[in-house]
């Protein structure tokens, strides 16, 4: 009896091919949208934590402990080379960086400006080189050279070679500073850091601030960026010393961001969903009133009220479930094309970079969320099913068959 009434909940879906041909295609395409804006969102969303991560955010980074209250210079890491070769034998560390840093004025002819002076070593590998617009990277035959950014370069109004003063406090407590050439300007993905740093010679900064070869940040690179918790408490026992901060700790709005991508991936879906149970809900209806003699007649010859509503119901569903799946299946086309060749919204730069955005983003989503997808659109094709089936069996047989005579 029950394979008899699927297929008759299966004929009664196509007894209106436009009525329900509407229906699964408004199901397919709010399921593609849904899906496809969740995979926008989590990738600008990824997108943003890598620029971070990559440029301004380390994923665990080491200090003196007092270092981080005012960058007061004369607070370096203790021992530092024998820290970097315990390091560098880790497996779960892939990149080791080192800094001496400074909090300083940046001084030309025209304008002056507060900025963050990053002491790199010149032989070392740096990800501002990945946004280098005009000269090179610094190198041990240049004197005195500095990299700077495109913003601070259009404050301050000068160009590649042009000369650049760099004023900062020294491990006495007095100001120091010295003449530095621009070699290279960079143009990344966020104005404000673009405007606030700089980078010179590690050796540089060190001779002009009283110090050898002392270190002020040592910064760690993990596969996996959500495991920093574990590694840094396992540092952090190791050397009791020193400071050991997470990317988190460091930055608590990306950690607030990453957190809530999860959920705002659901939220994104959920109003969607949401919009087409009433949409289902409405068709059904129009469905049931329009037969009402029909199940009135059902009724009277025997069928009992579980019956109908559980015709109703796998009407509801059927109608739900032709269009989903194809829905999930576009929206993962989709999402594979645009996760490899990206979606750029350079039209939107400036306000992007304003936030620290990348201008292309890469659609991704996690293979689970198409499962759970699947279920909360089954969740509510269910729902959607309850009140049209539930004024089915409110119908009185008699009075049904009598009303459309």
């Amino acid at each position: 009896m029950i394979r008899n009434i699927i297929k008759l909940g299966w004929k009664n879906v196509w007894r209106s091919p436009t009525r329900s041909g509407v229906v699964i295609v408004a199901v397919l395409l709010g399921t593609w949208a849904g899906v496809f804006l969740s995979a926008f969102f989590t990738g600008m969303v990824k997108g943003y934590l890598d620029n971070q991560f990559d440029l301004t955010v380390p994923h665990i980074e080491i200090t003196h402990p007092q270092f981080e209250d005012l960058y007061s210079p004369e607070h370096t890491i203790p021992n530092a080379e024998t820290l970097l070769r315990d390091l560098a034998r880790h497996d779960s560390i892939t990149s080791i960086r080192t800094q001496s840093l400074a909090n300083g004025l940046a001084q030309s002819p025209r304008n002056n400006f507060g900025v963050t002076i990053r002491g790199v070593d010149p032989d070392s590998t740096h990800s501002i080189e990945n946004y280098l617009e005009e000269g090179s990277m610094l190198s041990n035959q240049q004197q005195n050279p500095v990299v700077i950014g495109q913003k601070l370069a259009d404050r301050l109004g000068i160009g590649l070679e042009s000369r650049l003063v760099l004023n900062f406090q020294d491990t006495n407590g007095d100001i120091t500073g010295g003449a530095f050439r621009v070699v290279g300007i960079f143009d990344s993905f966020s104005s404000v850091f673009d405007e606030s740093n700089v980078f010179v010679s590690r050796p540089d900064l060190n001779s002009l601030m009283g110090l050898d070869n002392e270190i002020h940040s040592i910064q760690l690179t993990i596969p996996a960026f959500d495991n920093a918790d574990k590694l840094a408490d396992h540092l952090g026992q190791k050397y009791p010393n020193l400071q050991v901060t997470t990317w988190g700790e460091a930055a608590p709005e990306l950690q607030y961001t990453y957190e809530m991508t999860g959920l705002m991936m659901y939220i994104v879906m959920i109003i969607i969903i949401i919009a087409l149970v009433f949409s289902i809900i409405n068709t059904m209806l129009m469905a049931v009133l329009e037969r009402t003699r029909e199940l009135g007649m059902l009724r009277a010859v025997g069928m009992n009220k579980t019956r109908v509503f559980t015709m109703v119901v796998y009407e509801t569903v059927f109608l739900t479930m032709v269009g989903a799946p194809i829905g999930l299946f576009l929206s993962w086309l989709t999402i594979s094309f645009y996760g490899d060749t990206g979606i750029n919204l350079s039209a939107f730069a400036e306000g992007m970079n304003a936030y620290g955005l990348s201008t292309v983003i890469y659609p991704s989503l996690p293979p689970i969320y198409y499962l759970n997808i699947t279920l909360l659109v089954a969740v509510a094709s269910l729902l959607s099913a309850l009140y049209p089936a539930w004024k089915t069996i409110q119908l009185n047989p008699i009075e049904a068959i009598r009303k459309m005579n």
